[in-house]
């Protein structure tokens, strides 16, 4: 019986090493993974002489806004950007209006999504002051409870020990990470020159509110994941307290490639949180990836935002940045230019996030998995922000070159991008939610 698809002749990625395969995918699923000599038939077929086919990437740190933010960004323009650049499953932060923190509110971006949606999405939730009101009904539908110690979804709410203690409680009781911003800022504090923005969410910070959960990690023996890590210092104590299971961390390529002196900051291009580091800081992060291993996968933190908040001067613009179209080519461009190996970008991109997250069946292509693939030519070429699907044009990385093109990306088996088309309505593609253990 033929398969329903075929990708024939791509350069594939086995044991480390590029190999010439051709991939079989049934109902959704790696079917066979063979030589072209001895693939089966299929009732269609993509020739992919020439491009690296390779497991889809799964971001786990993306703001899809929507609902009340829809002018910055919806599900639908959020995912056609992950799909444009090679990205096959999204997780969406809590931090939206309205914020995740009840069962109503993350059904209606469930529902949303499964209308709009061209990738997989899964979900966080965030938790209230009162951590006894937590909505336990949405834990099905989760996979990690997200925090904001420096700006808080309840603006009341304060991390003291003993409250992050009880978060902590909170996510081992239900098996699944808590993940927080590591800053220790005081978020009320105004501040009048950039300067002072650095100071107030400096490394200082970052590691003050590291340690603080990391001491509440000890005592519950949950499982903490540190978001966005952009310190040296940061990537250092998390090597120190190594532990795969149970402490995990991200990083992101603005913090892997940027730094602070790299642009004049009149306005809010390169404005994020974290802010952008200094250059011994990057270098550090940088080998926390491959050397230390203290860093376990790449985020694009894609946080949108409209033109005229980016283009504000630099205190009165917005924080972030768009990410989903730039991380996999400025990754890849990392593997061709032999700065990253195979195994390393595999791990930090795909299979790794798979497992901090605990979602099964995807991040690898082997035979059983899901058909989350995408294709990559080699081709030089530069990063434009115009080019973007995203509604966030704004990007810190603008006339970068890179040398990686998402060209096709398959997400479920279904053919969802292809050479700059979208050959599937929305909604069409993925799941949503993605769960735990799937």
């Amino acid at each position: 019986m033929p398969a329903d698809l075929l990708l024939r002749n791509g350069i594939s990625v086995v044991a480390g090493k590029e190999a010439i395969r051709s991939i079989a995918i049934e109902a959704g699923k790696i079917q066979q993974i063979c030589s072209p000599a001895d693939e089966p038939t299929a009732r269609e077929v993509i020739d992919c002489s020439g491009m690296y086919v390779l497991p889809g990437a799964i971001d786990i740190h993306v703001h899809l806004r929507d609902l009340g933010q829809s002018e910055k960004e919806t599900f639908a323009t959020g995912t056609m950007a992950a799909a444009a650049g090679g990205i096959t499953t999204v997780v969406d932060m809590p931090n939206s209006i309205p914020p995740t923190l009840t069962s109503f509110d993350l059904e209606g971006k469930i529902e949303c999504a499964l209308i709009d949606k061209f990738v997989n999405v899964g979900f966080y939730a965030g938790i209230p002051k009162n951590i006894v009101e937590f909505d336990e009904k949405m834990i099905p539908n989760l996979l990690g409870l997200k925090v904001y110690p420096h700006a808080p979804l309840e603006k009341e709410t304060k991390y003291t020990k003993d409250h992050i203690r009880d978060c902590m409680k909170l996510a081992a009781k239900h098996k699944i990470p808590l993940l927080f911003h590591p800053d220790a800022a005081a978020s009320e504090k105004r501040v009048s020159e950039k300067e002072e923005f650095l100071e107030l969410h400096s490394c200082r910070s970052e590691v003050r509110s590291l340690k603080r959960f990391l001491s509440a990690k000890v005592e519950v023996e949950g499982k903490l994941h540190v978001c966005h890590v952009s310190c040296a210092a940061t990537a250092e104590i998390i090597a120190e307290n190594r532990a795969e299971d149970t402490l995990t961390a991200e990083v992101t390529p603005h913090h892997l490639f940027l730094s602070d002196n790299d642009f004049s900051h009149e306005n809010g291009t390169a404005k994020m949180l974290p802010p952008l580091r200094g250059v011994d800081d990057t270098r550090a992060l940088q080998n926390a990836l491959t050397q230390t291993c203290a860093i376990d996968c790449i985020v694009s933190d894609h946080a949108p935002h409209e033109e005229h908040r980016k283009k504000a001067p630099f205190l009165k613009a917005a924080s972030g940045i768009p990410g989903l179209e730039t991380t996999i080519p400025i990754m890849l461009t990392e593997v061709f230019e032999g700065r990253m190996n195979w195994v390393d970008y595999l791990r930090l991109c795909c299979s790794g996030p798979a497992r901090i997250l605990g979602i099964r069946g995807k991040g690898i292509i082997a035979e059983g998995y899901d058909a989350d693939i995408t294709a990559v030519i080699k081709e030089d070429s530069v990063i434009r922000g115009a080019d973007f699907h995203s509604k966030a044009k704004i990007t810190p990385f603008e006339g970068r070159k890179i040398f990686a093109k998402p060209v096709i990306t398959v997400v479920g088996g279904e053919i969802v991008y292809s050479h700059g088309e979208f050959l599937v309505d929305p909604g069409v593609a993925g799941n949503a939610p993605v769960r735990k253990g799937w």
